[in-house]
């Protein structure tokens, strides 16, 4: 009996132990990496911070790539159309669609206030990816998946955001399609 009770004890403690992690619905042929929920969690206030406070750019970096949803929204934006370097095509089945990739901090800064304008005063969460923006984000890409990979959602735009574990930079920003 002691036995038994041992074995349900560890039961419990490892399956309440693995309900930590969000666990999303992962589309076939899609490789995507997990990381941590404590890395998650500090990579959503990085993110809200960021969104919020107009004076923080911890999640900035010198390299940022605008998936070709939202670039082609932000490529109509005066500012942004001023950014001279770094244009860059993504093969999507037959398609060729542009976007773009900052080539420094200040560029990335630029993209990134504009994000916070479209934000600025609405309401947003911030979460994991369904199926259907998995999806389109693994079409659009050239590489795995690895978290934390996040949507900050308001009522209008869906913005994805890939953020590289070790350096906790904001790597990609799209928008997913409706």
């Amino acid at each position: 009996m002691k036995y038994l009770l041992t074995i349900l004890i560890l039961f419990c403690y490892i399956v309440s132990f693995g309900q930590n992690d969000e666990k999303i619905t992962i589309p076939r042929g899609v490789v995507y990496k997990y990381c941590s929920k404590n890395l998650v969690e500090k990579a959503k206030k990085l993110i809200s911070a960021d969104i919020t406070d107009s004076t923080q750019y911890k999640l900035s970096d010198n390299i940022l790539i605008v998936g070709p949803v939202l670039w082609n929204r932000f490529k109509k934006i005066e500012v942004l159309e001023n950014i001279k370097n770094g244009n860059t095509n993504f093969h999507v089945d037959k398609k060729i669609l542009t976007g773009k990739m900052t080539q420094d901090i200040e560029d990335t800064k630029i993209v990134w206030n504009e994000l916070r304008k479209e934000i600025n005063g609405q309401d947003f969460i911030i979460r994991k990816l369904n199926e259907k923006e998995l999806v389109y984000y693994w079409s659009v890409i050239s590489f795995d998946i690895d978290e934390p990979l996040l949507i900050v959602e308001t009522k209008e735009h869906k913005y994805i955001l890939n953020i590289l574990k070790d350096k906790m930079k904001l790597m990609w920003l799209d928008e997913a399609p409706e």
